[in-house]
């Protein structure tokens, strides 16, 4: 990573005749005309091997310039309003780009590229009148390296996540700090339905390879080989822990094997994947990121539910400040049907109903409520189910710090469902209603047959609620936004190889697991409210 004395953002041109100790300028155009001797100061850090960064108006500004046309590349455009623009990504094969999202849009007025250079290479383009223009490239001269971008005028697109995230990888880029990247070997212990979605999502992100798959049963271990014909097999974890050769194992066992996996992994020198949920107990938590941070490696869980569309509206009602701050929140999910048979439905093995669909839904609670959590309190019915050992319904209350509420269920003898979300903000509400979907086919009679599908088989019909001035109560329906394709894998490999920040850091993750385990806790005391402060 470079450090913040190694990047210079020229804020006046007299900054200028002090940028040889810096590996990277960053200029906009708005600092001034530059002088004779301000521009060849610049022209000559470039050539000697330094970085330049060219942002928003930049290019406008200055490809006029005598001396730095010719590290810009002579450049030629024109001046458009401002309008929506869709950037699309030119080349997926590339630092800046790769694994990045492939298109975003914003609003900003640009200078709008006509001409560039003959060797930039272009990374960013736009679609104009009919025509694909370029909004950013890179090039290099002398012995230094140029990325220029029209796009960064407008605080909006210079706050926004993918721009950060070019302009970071520009930074290294122009630096040359970079190293050529090593597919990494990813193996997988526990092989089953999640096992087809991680293969799937590795065999489509850049910089990873799906290696290894470990299981103990024979049937799934042919459904791995008939999936991914190069992937390689065995039965017993000590394979995977002692090929030198993997570097990231994602552990899908049972959950109370979760911890003790990890641990022996992570001593191996692996990065550590863990399905949700993370463990069952914080103890297990704290050890696991402990080792993990000394040494060095990567600890992350796979929380997939941090990108299904529903939750990501929400999330966008939030930023839009449309309902206000959020002091309450009930999730419910469930129906009234027999649990399964396997160990989901198995407390010693599975940790419990709170540890199950809880994983998912409180870590929703606990994105959307940052605050302190300052008390728990769980309850469980065992009522109707006795063959299995979870509890057949299971309610966990949070109260935090500021004042807020939250309160999950999860149950299977719910004959009439509440709504997936109800939230309460002070300015307004968003509720989201469970759809009862069916699949409708036909026998080979012409007999109509339905199937109906789980309530969670289904996004939920989502809406916001909110109030004008005189008591007036507005409804809008929300289109859900689609979901971004590998979106956890992707941020894996791009923690790993260009070290941006994890998507779920392990330490989210236990202040989940803490949350589960108090609420278990008072479950077991009849309900009784349990401080806590994580």
């Amino acid at each position: 990573m470079l450090a913040s004395d190694e990047v210079l953002v020229i804020v006046t041109p007299e900054q200028m005749y002090h940028i040889s100790g810096y590996k990277v300028v960053m200029l906009n155009g708005s600092i001034g005309p530059l002088n004779t001797e301000q521009e060849q100061a610049l022209c000559a850090f470039v050539e000697r091997g330094g970085g330049l960064i060219c942002l928003g108006d930049a290019l406008e500004a200055y490809h006029e310039y005598e001396q730095l046309s010719e590290v810009l590349g002579h450049v030629h455009g024109r001046c458009i309003p401002r309008t929506e623009i869709i950037a699309q990504a030119a080349t997926e094969d590339h630092y800046i780009t790769r694994r990045s999202d492939r298109s975003f849009a914003f609003v900003e007025e640009i200078y709008l590229l006509d001409l560039i250079p003959q060797d930039a290479h272009v990374l960013w383009q736009m679609a104009w009148h009919f025509s694909l223009h370029t909004l950013a490239y890179v090039r290099d001269y002398g012995q230094g390296r140029v990325f220029c971008t029209s796009m960064g005028t407008a605080p909006e697109t210079q706050t926004h996540a993918l721009f950060q995230q070019m302009l970071t990888r520009a930074t290294h880029y122009v630096a040359r700090t970079i190293e050529e990247e090593r597919s990494l070997n990813v193996a997988i212990i526990g092989y089953g339905a999640i096992g087809l979605e991680h293969g799937t999502a590795i065999s489509s992100v850049a910089g990873l390879t799906y290696t290894l798959v470990c299981d103990r049963n024979a049937q799934r271990l042919q459904q791995a080989r008939q999936a991914f014909p190069t992937v390689h097999t065995c039965t017993d974890h000590a394979q995977v822990l002692e090929d030198p050769t993997i570097d990231i194992v994602i552990i899908s066992t049972p959950p109370n094997t979760h911890a003790p996996l990890a641990l022996q992994m992570l001593r191996a020198g692996k990065h550590v994947v863990m399905e949700k949920p993370f463990c069952l107990t914080t103890a297990e938590a704290d050890e696991m990121i402990q080792l993990a941070r000394d040494l060095q490696r990567m600890l992350t869980v796979y929380q997939c539910r941090r990108w299904d569309p529903d939750y990501l509206a929400i999330q966008q009602v939030l930023k839009r400040d449309s309902i206000g701050p959020i002091f309450h929140i009930e999730t419910f999910i469930g129906g009234y049907g027999h649990p399964c048979t396997y160990w989901h439905s198995h407390e010693p093995v599975s940790g419990g109903v709170f540890y199950d669909w809880g994983s998912h839904y409180l870590d929703w609670i606990l994105k959307l409520i940052p605050d302190i959590v300052v008390s728990v309190r769980g309850v469980e019915h065992k009522r109707v189910w006795h063959d299995v050992t979870n509890a057949d319904q299971a309610s966990v209350y949070l109260r935090f710090a500021g004042g807020q509420e939250a309160e999950f269920t999860h149950s299977d003898i719910a004959a009439l469902p509440k709504p997936k979300w109800y939230i309460l903000g002070e300015r307004g509400a968003i509720v989201g209603h469970w759809r009862q979907e069916r699949v409708k086919t036909r026998r080979w009679s012409g007999d109509l047959i339905e199937e109906r599908l789980a309530l969670a088989e289904a996004l939920p019909d989502l809406s916001v609620f909110t109030r004008d001035m005189g008591d007036i109560i507005h409804e809008q329906r929300l289109t859900l936004p689609p979901s971004p394709s590998y979106a956890f894998h992707r941020n894996l490999a791009n923690h790993l190889h260009n070290s941006e920040p994890l998507a779920v850091p392990p330490e989210e993750a236990r202040r989940n697991i803490a949350v589960m385990e108090a609420a278990k806790r008072s479950a077991a005391r009849g309900g009784e409210l349990l401080k806590l402060n994580c």
